[in-house]
């Protein structure tokens, strides 16, 4: 009997038993660790950021506390927002600058109904010194959600929360958005006077200033 040559012997770490067109991607692989480990991280300090603020201030009181810089203020305000059993708070903030991540940790608030409105302030320095963060922030949150975005000549970092069961929080501090790694100072204050006080200094800065969905500017 003839033995015929056998073939090399090849070695793969692909998907072998599927046609080329249907194999997955090295870049798709790439994209999807980037997501989980980035997941990963947001979990990990979001149980940080919680221990920021252990119980919210009662009627008239503040809380003082200090950010570490291992996380964003914004990842403060999402664990404040869980917290709350009345969803669909309007929230208010006016920041020198944040960043994508920020934006999309916005987002999440509207799609997760954690919020129903939300205007933004940046400073007109961030708006111009990053273009591409800040129209991110228009079509993410005017474009497609209807939200108020504005920049202006602001140094501000000042957020106020009004919830539906009538709780109105306010944010003061030295943290914009985003962290620069640097300890930051956050004092939290239950007082709706002080809350719409912010609120209406926020929104007519934003009226005068923001994008509406079109694009336009408006002319203040």
């Amino acid at each position: 009997m003839r033995f015929s040559k056998p073939q090399p012997l090849t070695f793969t770490t692909g998907f072998p038993g599927l046609p080329s067109a249907h194999r997955p991607k090295a870049g798709a692989y790439r994209h999807r660790a980037r997501e989980f480990r980035a997941s990963l991280r947001r979990k990990a300090q979001l149980r940080k950021a919680a221990e920021v603020i252990p119980h919210l201030p009662g009627p008239g009181e503040s809380l003082h506390t200090l950010l570490t810089g291992y996380f964003d203020f914004t990842l403060v305000l999402t664990c404040v927002l869980r917290s709350r059993t009345a969803p669909g708070a309007h929230a208010r903030i006016a920041t020198l600058s944040f960043g994508p991540k920020n934006t999309q940790e916005m987002a999440r608030w509207l799609d997760e109904h954690l919020v129903g409105r939300l205007t933004l302030l940046c400073a007109d320095f961030m708006a111009r010194a990053s273009p591409k963060v800040y129209q991110g922030a228009v079509k993410e949150l005017v474009e497609q959600r209807g939200q108020a975005v504005g920049s202006a000549r602001c140094h501000a970092k000042v957020v106020t929360l009004a919830f539906a069961d009538g709780l109105r929080l306010s944010f003061e501090g030295s943290a914009n958005l985003r962290t620069n790694r640097n300890m930051e100072n956050l004092c939290v204050v239950n007082d709706p006077g002080l809350h719409d006080w912010h609120a209406a200094w926020i929104d007519q800065k934003v009226r005068e200033h923001e994008i509406d969905q079109s694009g336009s500017r408006a002319t203040g």
